[in-house]
């Protein structure tokens, strides 16, 4: 679920980040990278996120730092900066001083 347009390539995240959209979620990601645009994840409408989906997150995070690919993300919900918190992983996620709604 990507749009993308020259320079940025959009990453809609579904409403459950959990185990069953790592597959796909993934395959999403390793496009961004291979494409080497900048990405924005939109995250608003996440209400639950597991650790397996944060850790994907993670592995793309310092992959896009590597190759020197921009992240940023769009609205994350509440949810997703909560697990984030959880799990030690809002650092890592570039979510840790977006403050709570």
């Amino acid at each position: 679920m990507s749009d993308e347009n020259n320079d940025i390539q959009m990453i809609n995240c579904q409403d459950s980040l959990d185990i069953s959209v790592v597959g796909t979620l993934g395959d999403e990601l390793k496009v961004a990278l291979d494409n080497g645009q900048s990405v924005q994840l939109q995250a608003n409408d996440v209400g639950k996120a597991d650790a397996a989906a944060l850790q994907l997150l993670c592995a793309f995070f310092l992959d896009a730092q590597v190759h020197g690919i921009e992240i940023k993300w769009i609205e994350p919900s509440d949810e997703l900066r909560r697990a984030a918190t959880a799990t030690g992983l809002s650092e890592h996620l570039g979510l840790q001083e977006m403050p709570l709604h």
